[in-house]
């Protein structure tokens, strides 16, 4: 069963003035939007005007480039601020696609509305900026998995961080590789003796 969350049990609002944000949003408009699973909540190249904050369900950001060939970046579990970085940018577009994985449960602001909450708010503020900060290193970690490294290492940093590959097709959707190269390199590997399978799936030796 899914786990419905408050706005305040978001990092974003840790340790903020609960009592003045919510005399804020008294006379902000704000509402709150129900997704079933495989529905799109946000399409890559659309512009982000509001913020997102996924209160209920699991979310996953998939980026499909000019062929129809789609990679899953990141999966996102309540609570959680869905694509913080790009509100405020000079071209502020979804580079991803968010897809419902199951039942969601978005409380949806705008973005001015949301900046008048954090100017009342220097807690918001700091939250915000670093949730931002800390995206940033996301992605560039995910820069260097996917420019630096080959498929070999990217496999073994998954099993470092996952600890198991039990869904190939999943896998290689992560890893933005066809399921035959990932098979074929999981296979190399376990000759290599760096991984074996066991009733879990695959792990490292």
């Amino acid at each position: 069963m899914n786990t419905l969350f408050d706005i305040y049990d978001f990092p974003l609002f840790a340790g903020c003035n609960q009592q003045a944000v919510e005399i804020i949003l008294k006379d902000l408009p704000y509402r709150l939007s129900s997704y079933k699973s495989g529905d799109i909540i946000a399409s890559q190249g659309n512009t982000c005007r509001s913020l997102f904050l996924l209160c209920e369900g699991e979310a996953s950001a998939r980026m499909t480039n000019e062929e129809g060939k789609e990679i899953k970046i990141e999966l996102h579990k309540a609570p959680k601020v869905l694509a913080p970085a790009f509100l405020y940018g000079s071209e502020n577009i979804f580079p991803v696609s968010i897809q419902a994985d199951t039942k969601c449960l978005l409380w949806i602001i705008s973005k001015e509305d949301f900046l008048k909450i954090m100017k009342h708010d220097s807690v918001v503020l700091r939250n915000f900026l670093r949730i931002i900060s800390d995206r940033s290193l996301f992605l560039s970690r995910k820069l260097n998995e996917f420019a630096l490294q080959n498929l070999d290492t990217r496999i073994i940093s998954y099993l470092k961080k996952h600890h198991c590959i039990q869904n190939l097709q999943e896998v290689a959707l992560i890893l933005g590789v066809a399921r035959p190269s990932l098979s074929r390199s999981i296979a190399n590997l376990i000759e290599q003796g760096l991984v074996k399978k066991d009733n879990s799936g695959y792990i490292l030796a």
